[in-house]
């Protein structure tokens, strides 16, 4: 129920107008008949509106108007009057009213039509209130925020940026608005900023990220990571793009640390396996003459021992020096259809068929080794399929999520050994392969699992997070 207040110089007025109001149950109506008592009440009491006349003696209801407004009241205001006069309306308005409603004899439509005009005048209040409030807190968000918001023109030019790149960048704000963002990032970079601009075209409102260097005032390069979407009119027209950036030039300088420890363990690990392969090699000389020397029957099992425990010894090694380089370059978006169709040109397939139906343009967040993957199932299927003529790549959603598939037509994989095909030594060449392939998926959050029907082929489902696989906008070919 809404709590209006009415003042009328007329008492039978008041009296009418309180019965039509409240005869719904939605008003209920207090009745002054001159605005400077009304204005005592007001002193004590809210109203969620208040409805006037406009002659009255003492005080008119322009100046009881003017006065509540001057004081900081904001109730609804709406004059009700015999007057119309058109300089009445306007100056009614002009100061703060948000209705004129005139009198006629039409009592019952007229009442029904200042009952409209008081509920929109209440709502329009609260929404009023309800967008000030959320602009402020947007404001004081914008304004405390650490990342640094921004709009640019569809020409690069910055139509808005926050308080906060000045605290981190230096510049005065200033002296950034109205300038193009070219001035400020790397020249290296600019080209890749352009390229996010035009994917966010392409992906509509779902966020593109980029990672550029950008000008601090005392003339270093910051690293910031930016995401934007773009910005359209009411015509649908673009007007400009919409972004959030970071500073993670702390988080570039450790990953750069940690790679350089990477390569230093790399380079120690590499001189290492050099020099244990020299000496295995010596060893497994030296053991070939000895056999040749000593052809003692009653040895020859110890000799077989002996070479297969260096082939693992070599085995090994040549694991670690696959599995180092995972992770070692920072993962970025591949093409995966581009990568299963290089894979089964270097792959020993024979006489058996790639059939590629990956979508044109699909990539995935992946560590640069994925390319090692595709090969490492054709290769798998060719060694291990039996009968297989046929290998298909594809993709599907589930739940969110981009699967993609590798099957074939051959023996398939048998249901005791189907996650065992993951570890380390499993199989009958070094079981390598499908290890390190799961390890290079698992850098960026990516699954494999083999869930084919044995004797009907083997199926090998990657499923990829959503936010790990985007279609670049490529035309089928």
């Amino acid at each position: 129920m809404y709590n209006i207040l009415y003042v009328d110089d007329e008492p039978d007025l008041l009296e009418l107008g309180t019965e039509f109001l409240e005869s719904d149950g939605t008003f209920a109506v207090d009745t002054f008949p001159s605005a400077c008592e009304a204005l005592d009440r007001l002193q004590t009491t809210r109203y969620d509106a208040i409805v006037s006349d406009y002659k009255m003696p003492d005080m008119d209801g322009i100046a009881f108007l003017t006065t509540l407004r001057a004081g900081g009241n904001t109730t609804p205001f709406i004059i009700f009057t015999g007057k119309g006069q058109e300089d009445v309306v306007i100056e009614a308005l002009n100061n703060g009213a948000d209705s004129y409603l005139k009198k006629d004899d039409k009592t019952q439509s007229r009442f029904a039509e200042l009952a409209y005009w008081i509920r929109h005048a209440i709502s329009q209040k609260r929404d009023d209130q309800v967008l000030k409030e959320s602009e402020e807190k947007y404001r004081f968000l914008i304004e405390n925020s650490y990342d640094i918001i921004y709009t640019i023109t569809r020409e690069g030019v910055f139509s808005f940026i926050s308080p906060s790149w000045t605290l981190i960048l230096g510049h005065p704000m200033a002296e950034v608005e109205g300038k193009s963002y070219r001035i400020f990032v790397h020249p290296e970079d600019v080209p890749l900023c352009c390229e996010l601009l035009q994917r966010s075209l392409l992906v509509g409102n779902k966020p593109q990220d980029i990672e550029y260097r950008i000008r601090h005032v005392d003339g270093s390069w910051r690293w910031h990571l930016s995401q934007s979407v773009p910005l359209y009119d009411d015509a649908g027209s673009l007007i400009g793009f919409e972004g959030v950036a970071r500073d993670i030039t702390e988080r570039k300088a450790a990953e750069e640390a940690l790679q350089q420890a990477n390569r230093k363990l790399c380079l120690l690990s590499g001189i290492a396996r050099h020099d244990i392969n020299n000496q295995l090699l010596v060893l497994t000389g030296y053991l070939t003459l000895l056999e040749k020397k000593q052809p003692d029957a009653s040895f020859g099992r110890y000799y077989r021992k002996i070479h297969a425990a260096a082939e693992r010894i070599s085995e090994v090694i040549q694991f670690t020096s696959e599995y180092e380089k995972i992770g070692i370059t920072a993962p970025t978006w591949q093409d995966v259809r581009k990568l299963v169709d290089s894979a089964a040109i270097q792959a020993p397939l024979g006489t058996i068929h790639v059939i590629n139906d990956l979508p044109a343009g699909m990539e995935v967040f992946a560590d640069s080794l994925i390319a090692r993957l595709f090969y490492n199932l054709m290769d798998n299927a060719a060694r291990h399929g039996g009968t297989i003529t046929m290998i298909r790549f594809s993709a599907e959603e589930r739940d969110g999520d981009r699967i993609i598939i590798c099957e074939d037509d051959g023996e398939g994989v048998p249901a005791a050994d189907k996650t065992k095909i993951f570890e380390r030594g499993f199989g009958k060449n070094t079981g390598l392969g499908l290890t390190i392939s799961r390890e290079i998926l698992s850098i960026t959050g990516i699954t494999i699992v083999e869930n084919g029907e044995p004797g009907a082929g083997a199926r090998f489902e990657m499923t990829v997070p959503g936010h790990g696989c985007r279609l670049a906008g490529v035309k089928n070919s």
